[in-house]
């Protein structure tokens, strides 16, 4: 019997990213979940087990610290890594103190992402 895949929940507002990562994830034999927003994150993850959060920072309806702090909030607790256009060393130090794996910068690097992922999860 072949193990069950990890199941990952990537939320951001921009469509080609959902795809973009979504695709990166599928080749990582993940199965994937998509929200454009993180009123949709929050239904999604209401709705069963996950491995992994990724959130984008800056959507629409409240930020990736905001759905960061509702899944702390809301146990089990799931690594999340955030992600955003405008990562720099000040807006990392501050997702990893808010309890994010780490903070990718956009567009996200595929070899970093299967690194994060790696170190998580084998």
């Amino acid at each position: 019997m072949a193990p069950a895949s990890h199941i990952v929940l990537i939320a951001d507002d921009d469509r080609l990213v959902r795809e973009s990562l979504g695709d990166a994830f599928d080749a990582f034999g993940w199965e994937v979940r998509v929200a454009d927003c993180g009123t949709s994150a929050i239904q999604v993850l209401e709705r069963g087990r996950l491995d992994l959060l990724v959130s984008d920072i800056d959507m629409p309806d409240m930020t990736g610290f905001q759905l960061l702090s509702w899944t702390r909030a809301h146990p089990p607790a799931l690594p999340v890594v955030l992600m955003s256009a405008r990562a720099d060393e000040q807006l990392g130090r501050t997702a990893l103190a808010e309890g994010a794996v780490t903070l990718l910068p956009k567009p996200v690097p595929v070899a970093r992402l299967n690194t994060v992922i790696t170190t998580l999860f084998h």
